[in-house]
């Protein structure tokens, strides 16, 4: 069993055609059972990330240096909560609502998936790595019921600090997995180390190539880890949940969109509208994924 995760790369007619393919379906399908995570190599535009890029890493510095900005895990670890810009020309469906990442999801919870997540994260210089931890501590539902879709706006390694993933951990799909002493939702030491004994400890991807995005389990452990270069890494996260998912979550998006993401046929976008000029870099931490009653 390898213990870097699964890399699919897209062919010229599956992106033509935006289609993938049967056998890469079977392929990540296959992942996402086994590993709880899932890596699609090019399905990203990379003009689109560049153009992303560009506009938040200044934003990022911006907010680096404000004391008010959230610093995911305390100050150490250099990584702080960003928010996408809001702005009708820096909406891609590519990026906000992938089809191949919609195809691949609806083989696990059926059509029309709901986006209810659209956030960012960016990775500074920093020594400390965050604990291994899930981003969610209720009662999980007892199977698949979130998926992650991270893209960096930049090729990621260990470098500048690819995300440690536990292949495997989302197997285990109750809230008893996190250490009751910790607010962070920190894994307990004695699970991490069962985990190692059976050769499955935690691994960062060797290399992610720009244009790629990750699919991942909400319940799957990992970790964030040091940037360690001079250039803030940006790292994009949407969320999507089974349609029968009871969440009030939205995204927010501005008005001069609603037309277009109507047009987003496979995935139920499911939008707070604002008007354009909207303050987004304010930022929002009030996120709640529970199942509700």
């Amino acid at each position: 069993m390898s213990s870097q995760p699964t890399l699919i790369s897209l062919s010229s007619s599956e992106l033509a055609n935006t289609k993938i393919s049967s056998h890469n379906l079977q392929a990540a399908i296959e992942a996402l059972h086994r590993d709880g995570l899932v890596v699609l190599a090019n399905a990203v535009s990379t003009e689109h990330l560049d153009k992303l890029n560009e506009r938040m890493v200044p934003e990022a510095k911006t907010l680096y240096a404000r004391s008010s900005t959230h610093r995911n895990f305390g100050p150490k670890t250099g990584n702080i909560q960003q928010e996408p810009v809001l702005e009708k020309e820096y909406i891609f469906q590519d990026v906000v609502a992938n089809p191949f990442a919609v195809q691949v999801v609806e083989c696990m919870f059926g059509p029309r998936p709901s986006l209810r997540f659209y956030s960012a994260n960016t990775a500074f210089k920093a020594e400390d790595r965050q604990p291994v931890h899930v981003d969610v501590d209720f009662d999980f539902p007892k199977v698949p019921w979130g998926y992650a879709i991270n893209i960096n706006l930049v090729e990621t390694t260990p470098e500048n600090g690819a995300t440690e993933v536990w292949l495997g951990s989302h197997t285990d799909t109750t809230k008893d997995v996190l250490d009751d002493q910790y607010s962070h939702k920190q894994v307990r030491a004695e699970l991490l180390e069962e985990r190692r004994n059976i050769g499955r400890r935690g691994v960062q991807p060797a290399m992610l190539p720009k244009g790629s995005l990750i699919i991942r389990d909400m319940r799957l452990w990992h970790e964030g880890m040091p940037n360690q270069t001079d250039e803030p890494r940006v790292m994009l996260v949407t969320i999507l949940f089974p349609h029968w998912y009871r969440s009030n979550q939205k995204i927010i998006l501005p008005e001069s969109l609603k037309g277009e993401v109507e047009g987003w046929k496979d995935v139920d976008a499911c939008v707070e509208w604002v008007e354009e000029g909207y303050d987004y870099l304010q930022g929002r931490h009030d996120h709640d994924f529970a199942l509700k009653p």
